[in-house]
């Protein structure tokens, strides 16, 4: 599902993204960057992505600044939450961090990210994305990646 974005709302994802970010930084969060791309970018495409994903399914997206490590980015009327993940990479995987089993989401969903739109390729349960035998180390130590072909689709 291709979601497009208007040019305010990437303002918007622009803005939000970069302030959350130093937000984060000024209140202590530890940076759990594993990429080398452009940290800032790294916050900007995560927040197109949740926009995208709000777009989508009729939700309102988190607009908040304030310092935040992990949770959901959305909560649906079912309790059930959801982790929006977003990635440049045309086929990149579903990734989350060990951390993750911890406090888990309900859903994962994969968002592909270019400039003014967002594929959402699909989703997993908690149960399916923390399953020992999606551990991968793509090195930076072990993490759950889920393929593109081996999500589910979108339905809540």
């Amino acid at each position: 599902m291709i979601i497009n974005l208007s040019s305010e709302e990437v303002k918007i994802a622009n803005f939000l993204g970069k302030k959350r970010r130093e937000s984060a930084r000024a209140n202590g969060v530890k940076d759990a960057q594993v990429g080398k791309q452009n940290p800032i970018n790294i916050d900007v495409d995560g927040m197109l992505a949740e926009l995208a994903f709000a777009k989508a399914f009729n939700l309102y997206p988190d607009m908040t600044v304030g310092p935040r490590s992990g949770g959901a980015d959305f909560t649906l009327s079912n309790g059930k939450t959801i982790d929006v993940k977003a990635t440049r990479y045309k086929t990149g995987k579903l990734l989350a961090t060990k951390k993750k089993t911890q406090q888990p989401c309900d859903y994962y969903v994969l968002a592909v990210v270019s400039d003014i739109s967002v594929t959402l390729c699909g989703m997993v349960t908690k149960e399916k994305l923390f399953n020992d035998s999606n551990l991968i180390n793509l090195g930076h130590g072990e993490g759950y990646a889920v393929s593109q072909e081996n999500l589910d689709a979108l339905i809540f």
